[in-house]
C-alpha cells in the first residue's frame, strides 16, 4: 500500500505492526471532524521530494497537529488569539494545497498553517462581531449578553446563575 498522502509505501500488516504506524493512525481518527480527511493530504508538504516521509516523522508531525487544533483557538506572533475550530484548521489545510507549488517543500513546521489558519480565523471573529453588532442595534441582544453588561439584569431576570 502507499499512502496518497505522504508517499510512505508499506503491506496493510507493516501499518498495524509498526509502532510509528499505529500510533499515527490513532492520532488522525481521534482529530475532530474534518481533519482526518484533510490530514492525509497536508502530511504532503512534509514530505521530501525523492523519498517518503518516516511514520515518526509524520506521527510527530500529526501530533503536533493534534495539539494545536485542540486548543481551539490560533495565535501568530504579536496578534490576538483568535478562535479556531476545526473547520477552520481544515479550509486552512485546504487552501495550502491548493498552492502546494508555491510553498517550499518539505515545510519544516506547522507555522504556515497557523498563518494561514489565523488569517481565516480573524475573517471568521471579525464577520461574527459584525453580525453581533447589527444585532444588537435591531434590538435582538441576546440574554447573555443583556446579563454580562446591564446592571439591571439582575431585576430583569437575565443574570446567569
Amino acid at each position: 500500500m502507499i499512502c496518497p498522502g505522504c508517499g510512505l509505501t508499506a503491506s496493510a500488516e507493516a501499518w498495524l505492526n509498526d509502532v510509528y504506524a499505529r500510533d499515527l493512525l490513532l492520532v488522525v481518527v481521534r482529530l475532530p471532524h474534518p481533519l482526518p480527511e484533510a490530514c492525509l493530504p497536508y502530511l504532503g508538504l512534509f514530505r521530501p521530494e525523492s523519498k517518503a516521509l518516516s511514520w515518526k516523522k509524520a506521527k510527530n508531525i500529526v501530533t503536533a497537529l493534534a495539539q494545536l487544533v485542540g486548543s481551539g483557538h490560533v495565535q501568530v506572533q504579536g496578534k490576538p488569539s483568535r478562535p479556531c475550530p476545526p473547520r477552520i484548521w481544515a479550509e486552512a489545510m485546504g487552501q495550502m494545497l491548493d498552492r502546494r507549488d508555491r510553498i517550499t517543500r518539505p515545510m519544516p513546521n506547522h507555522n504556515y498553517l497557523r498563518q494561514v489558519a489565523w488569517q481565516l480565523a480573524d475573517e471568521a471573529d471579525a464577520k461574527g462581531e459584525k453580525q453581533r453588532n447589527e444585532n444588537e442595534r435591531a434590538g435582538n441582544q441576546s440574554r447573555e449578553r443583556i446579563a454580562s453588561t446591564s446592571p439591571l439584569a439582575k431585576l430583569m431576570g437575565f443574570e446567569e446563575e
